[in-house]
């Protein structure tokens, strides 16, 4: 499949709602699960990313021109919408930046932050081959596995798996265009389509050779890095 005009990601910069009265706000917007999600978390860096995430979700659906609707959750948690097959979504957030897909298709998206991966990670997380090719394609190692590891977790959010499923069950072909092939899923024909945000690395898997174009910014009042 090529793009479709269904298909776009969102981000939104938590940083905005550092503001007490705008985070207030927004948190009165959001249905009950949502704000109970966001509430369960200590630190106020992780409930903006909570509700940036509850944000993007329904700006998503608004643009989409679907009214609030109730969300179901697959066996292993992956929440998608009750009763509606013509649009899926899929959330990630890392560091201070929240991010939303929606297609017409399953997806699954990540996004994170630059982080180091030290050797024993690496050896956990990578096969060879995917080791060989960060070293000859980046020269900032942990930028090329930030990458990599995006294109797993979002392989493992569009099967609803999570981590369960083992990051090195998972093998990406890395030729043009970028595919994965897992035992556990033979018959699966999908495809990563990357993006570079400054300091992050965001990846949505999916069943489209391209899914979208940049990426939309919801709302920036805040100067990004």
């Amino acid at each position: 499949m090529t793009t479709d005009k269904n298909n776009h990601i969102y981000l939104l910069d938590t940083r905005w709602l550092e503001e007490e009265e705008l985070f207030a706000a927004w948190h009165q917007k959001m249905p009950p699960e949502r704000r109970q999600k966001t509430d369960r978390f200590r630190f106020a860096k992780d409930q903006r990313l909570s509700l940036g995430a509850g944000i993007l979700l329904q700006h998503a659906l608004s643009q989409a021109g679907i009214g609030e609707n109730t969300l179901s959750y697959g066996e292993n948690g992956k929440p998608y919408l009750t009763g509606r097959s013509d649009l899926c979504f899929n959330l990630s957030h890392s560091g201070q930046v929240a991010a939303c897909a929606v297609s017409d298709r399953p997806v699954g998206i990540d996004i994170e932050e630059k982080r180091h991966f030290d050797e024993k990670l690496i050896q956990y997380v990578f096969l060879e081959p995917e080791i060989a090719w960060i070293e000859t394609h980046f020269e900032d190692a942990d930028v090329g596995y930030t990458a990599l590891w995006t294109m797993k977790e979002s392989l493992m959010k569009y099967w609803g798996t999570g981590i369960s499923l083992g990051p090195k069950k998972i093998c990406i072909d890395l030729n043009e265009p970028i595919r994965a092939r897992c035992e556990e899923f033979p018959s699966e024909k999908l495809f990563f389509t990357r993006h570079t945000i400054g300091d992050y690395q965001l990846t949505v898997c999916s069943e489209y050779k391209d899914f979208s174009g940049e990426p939309e910014w919801f709302i920036q009042k805040v100067e990004r890095q």
